[in-house]
């Protein structure tokens, strides 16, 4: 197989998806073929002229890989579960924080079968089953990563002058105070706000979207003005969008009130950076010119946020993922065929 040629098509089509429309998890998808595909290019041109020393170093380098790579497994999984464990104990018990402990658990899990199997059992079956198991385990693990770089790159380019800035919702505290993650999506649009000012850019609307949820004393749109406010930003210009529960209601609701002024607005959305990725696709899907902006995260939330993120975009697109696992599987289970 001609691993440059495949890398180098993956590249070119990765740059025109960047190029075109920027708001693309697949873009991240071909960007990774392509940095795989060169790399082994690399690696097979290397490896075939390389002196004897170099090609027992590439062995030795195999070895370490592959006695590592168990190890680093267990210590990802142990991490997933501490992670939840404390973020259960700082923010208080619920479902969606124990899922980085489920997969810890069943990460070890994979790896104690395999041990005990290889050690005792010896049940072709089981190594079969451990076997797909890893292949879809690494599919996944593939399109994180790739959602890690696709919201690298769907921030990259031009920002063209907005007329408006829509700041998304994140919740609200006891009192009716902004959650320190809604603290830094205001926080940034109010920079971007000053910034946008300070090029003569006069003509500018802060929709501030978000409703009231069961838990919650005010809208969010409400608690999200008054900080901007406090932050110095004139109360003017703010609009409340205070109907909408989640990110396609935000974009929704917040278009309808902008249009009515702006018919050909062009809009940045401040969300967390985590959450910028999906935000775009959910834009580009609705054709609303809106391109996100992101705000920090709090460190401590970081890796569930992206955890979460990661799953939300998974469900998004199951319809693609649910063919591609089938494919996997298939082609796994006629390998197992053709071996027998």
């Amino acid at each position: 197989m001609d691993w440059f040629y495949w890398g180098s098509l993956a590249l070119a089509i990765a740059l025109t998806l960047q190029l075109t429309d920027r708001r693309r998890w697949l873009t991240g998808h071909f960007l990774l073929l392509a940095a795989i595909g060169l790399a082994l290019a690399v690696y097979r041109s290397f490896s075939e002229d390389a002196s004897p020393l170099w090609q027992f170093v590439i062995v030795g380098l195999k070895v370490v890989v592959y006695g590592l790579a168990p190890l680093v497994v267990l210590i990802v999984a142990i991490s997933f579960v501490r992670y939840s464990y404390r973020l259960i104990r700082k923010e208080g018990w619920h479902l969606h924080y124990s899922l980085l402990a489920i997969v810890g658990v069943l990460m070890a899990g994979m790896l104690v079968l395999s041990l005990i199997n290889g050690l005792y059992w010896q049940n072709k079956r089981l190594w079969q089953l451990l076997g797909l198991a890893i292949i879809l385990t690494g599919y996944f693990a593939f399109s994180f990563l790739a959602y890690l770089v696709a919201g690298v790159t769907t921030r990259l380019g031009r920002h063209r002058p907005v007329t408006a800035i829509i700041v998304l919702g994140a919740g609200l505290m006891p009192d009716g105070r902004p959650t320190r993650t809604l603290s830094y999506r205001l926080k940034t649009a109010a920079k971007l706000y000053r910034k946008q000012r300070a090029k003569d850019h006069h003509d500018l609307t802060i929709v501030v979207s978000g409703g009231q949820g069961s838990d919650e004393v005010m809208a969010e749109s409400t608690a999200m003005r008054q900080y901007l406010v406090a932050l110095g930003i004139p109360r003017d210009v703010i609009q409340e969008e205070n109907q909408s529960t989640s990110t396609v209601e935000n974009l929704t609701f917040s278009h309808a009130l902008i249009v009515k002024q702006q018919p050909f607005y062009h809009a940045a959305m401040v969300t967390s950076d985590y959450h910028v990725l999906r935000a775009n696709i959910l834009a580009r899907r609705l054709g609303l010119a809106v391109y996100g902006v992101g705000a920090p995260t709090p460190w401590y939330y970081v890796p569930f946020a992206m955890f979460r993120e990661y799953l939300a975009l998974i469900l998004m697109t199951r319809w693609p993922n649910l063919a591609v696992v089938f494919i996997l599987t298939l082609a796994y289970l006629a390998q197992l065929v053709n071996i027998i």
